[in-house]
Order: structure tokens, then sequence, then C-alpha cells
């Protein structure tokens, strides 16, 4: 059980913090994605009778709205993770980057 929430940035250990490509920068606003219809296969791993899990080597696209930007950006979705109170992580990589917002 965590007694302090860590900031959105801060969710990786600095090693992994100071490899990143780009500055990440706070979000305030709703975000939404869509994912395009596509089947996405993989080998399964294991299986119950309340689920399954597999892993995929395939590209599972989406289209982000984020606050700022009118249209919607192409991406690839990168890793989802249980936050383990009911709600997910949810990590897009951007096809193009986008021009930061002043």
């Amino acid at each position: 059980m965590r007694e302090v929430e860590a900031p959105v940035d801060d969710t990786r250990t600095p090693v992994a913090q100071n490899h990143r490509r780009e500055d990440r920068a706070p979000l305030d606003g709703e975000v939404t994605i869509a994912i395009e219809a596509q089947q996405i296969p993989g080998p399964g791993r294991n299986v119950s009778a309340q689920g399954v899990y597999f892993t995929t080597s395939a590209k599972i696209r989406v289209e982000v709205r984020v606050p700022g930007h009118a249209a919607p950006i192409p991406g690839e979705l990168v890793r989802v993770e249980s936050m383990g109170d009911g709600s997910a992580g949810i990590a897009v990589r951007f096809l193009d980057p986008i021009q930061k917002q002043g």
C-alpha cells in the first residue's frame, strides 16, 4: 500500500527516466483513444475460466485525442498496466511527434 501517490512522470526508476528520448510535461484534461478494428494474433500463454493471457508482436493502432489538439493523433498502443485498483495505465507512442504546445 502506497501512502504517497507518485506524480505521473515519476512512475519509473531514476535510471529509466534518464533514458527517455523526450521530456515529459504534465497534462491536465481528458484523453481518449480509439482502437482501430483489427485482429490481434499471438501465442497463448495460459487460460482459465475468467480469461486468457497471450503475447503479440502485432502493432495495435490507435487514435488519441488530447487537450490542445483539435485532430486525433495516430499512434500505437505500447503498454497497458493494471494499477491495482481496478484502473489501467495506458501508454501510446505517437506515430509522428506532435508539436509542443506553448
